[in-house]
């Protein structure tokens, strides 16, 4: 329980954004337990402004959300020089059915999104979703040259 997940020299941040509260406490406990730097939101407003001050190393978004669905964000996300290398799991209760190959569903002219980094489908499993984030944080360091 007291080993820490780094990104680096720190624990590394992971950004939960889903608008079910008891899947957001679940995951930021398991997280927590893990090592993980935990912040969660349970709604997509502000969130890409969010994502842009504190850098999260991972961020965990829910698809199917009210309002600005989570698609739009991780769009917002990818079109955006700030937070387009910040890696994206997408949580979904969907079949990876969720228009990042095609566009989203019911667009005129869907636009390609690139794949999301993870894709955990609900009910999420706690070894699955570290072993997930294990993978993207060490892929990350040999990418920006630290190993």
């Amino acid at each position: 329980m007291g080993e820490h997940v780094q990104a680096g020299a720190r624990a590394a941040k992971v950004l939960i954004v889903d608008d079910e509260r008891d899947i957001v406490d679940y995951l930021s406990v398991a997280l927590e337990d893990a090592g993980f730097a935990v912040a969660g939101l349970t709604a997509t407003e502000g969130a890409l402004e969010r994502i842009r001050a504190e850098r999260p190393d991972v961020v965990l978004l829910d698809v199917m959300m009210p309002g600005r669905t989570g698609l739009s964000l991780y769009r917002a996300m990818r079109e955006s020089e700030a937070t387009r290398a910040i890696p994206v799991v997408i949580i979904s209760g969907w079949a990876r059915n969720d228009g990042f190959s095609r566009g989203g569903a019911g667009e005129v002219e869907p636009e390609r999104l690139p794949a999301p980094d993870g894709y955990l489908e609900k009910p999420i499993t706690v070894p699955t979703l570290l072993a997930t984030l294990r993978r993207l944080l060490e892929r990350d360091e040999t990418r920006s040259g630290t190993g």
